[in-house]
């Protein structure tokens, strides 16, 4: 069996149609359902139902599409790893952040001379780790409520990962001047449920899922007014900038923020229930770029410490 059989027959189950696959994949129909063909009689299974309509995967090729993907990914991974052991590389995963892509920008600033690679992805708190421990980014930077930390750590020793805090946090709600509380600048926790929120992908450790946790006759999250879903930060942007929809963030802004027209308001007597800090792989020793960026983020949240 080969990589290419593979990649034949998800592009294939993924478009159900041999000729989208020989298009997709920049070759011809023929030689596509050639390399199905093989792929079926050295596996003795029949993975495609052929009939006068087109093709339709089989049981047996729903099985084995699972373990195709999986097999690609990981095929993916090491062609990655060993491309990055070529050259000197420095990534880190975060959120949307204005912040922490701000000191990926300094440090290429710093060391754009030497020759290093950098990069940054964004991503869920288990896409992060994902990345950390899979070893896409060399540092992830999380925070996540306390009430969360004897599970996260849970993931962190599954995963053969550290967790290094480096401050607590609480919230703020990030409006536009279109929004007719902007020149306020704080916010109670009982005025929540008359905001129309955006909220973001699918995660656990969102903040959101656990600000019902912090404060006794806080509003349950579950009822708040949610009138947008997306996990684009140009849409962020936009409904922010355009609109009267607010958005729930840590406590930790950029000045960028200021000259975009957003604001963020503190939510008065909120406890700092989230923890923010980075996860590194277990016993390894940071790169010279990952020191040099964590401690930029030390300042930054020493500087912003100082201004509240």
């Amino acid at each position: 069996m080969e990589i290419k059989q593979l990649e034949y027959f998800v592009a294939t189950a993924d478009h159900g149609s041999l000729n989208k696959a020989a298009e997709y994949l920049y070759t011809s129909q023929p030689n596509v359902s050639k390399v199905i063909a093989n792929l079926e009689k050295e596996l003795g299974v029949l993975l495609f139902e052929r009939n006068s309509r087109g093709i339709k995967i089989t049981e047996q090729g729903n099985l084995l599409y699972t373990y195709a993907l999986s097999i690609l990914k990981n095929s993916n991974m090491i062609q990655v790893l060993v491309k990055k052991q070529a050259e000197t590389y420095f990534c880190v995963s975060g959120y949307q952040s204005s912040i922490l892509t701000r000191l990926v920008a300094d440090l290429y600033v710093a060391h754009k001379d030497k020759g290093i690679k950098f990069g940054y992805r964004e991503g869920t708190v288990e896409e992060i780790t994902d990345h950390v421990s899979e070893h896409l980014s060399e540092i992830g930077i999380v925070y996540l409520a306390h009430s969360q930390l004897p599970c996260f750590h849970h993931i962190m020793w599954h995963k053969k990962l550290e967790y290094h805090p480096l401050g607590d946090r609480g919230i703020r709600i990030y409006m536009g001047n279109q929004h007719p509380w902007y020149h306020r600048d704080s916010i109670e926790f009982d005025e929540l449920k008359e905001l129309k929120f955006m909220e973001g992908t699918e995660d656990f450790f969102a903040m959101e899922h656990h600000i019902d946790r912090i404060s006794i006759g806080a509003m349950q999250m579950e009822n708040r007014n949610n009138a947008v879903y997306t996990n684009s930060d140009y849409m962020i942007h936009n409904m922010l900038k355009h609109t009267d929809v607010c958005c729930m963030g840590i406590d930790f802004v950029s000045k960028d923020y200021e000259a975009q027209g957003i604001k963020a308001l503190k939510v008065n007597d909120c406890e700092r229930f989230l923890t923010i800090g980075y996860v590194k792989q277990k016993k390894k020793e940071l790169s010279m770029e990952a020191k040099y960026y964590i401690e930029e983020l030390k300042k930054k949240l020493s500087e912003y410490n100082d201004l509240l």
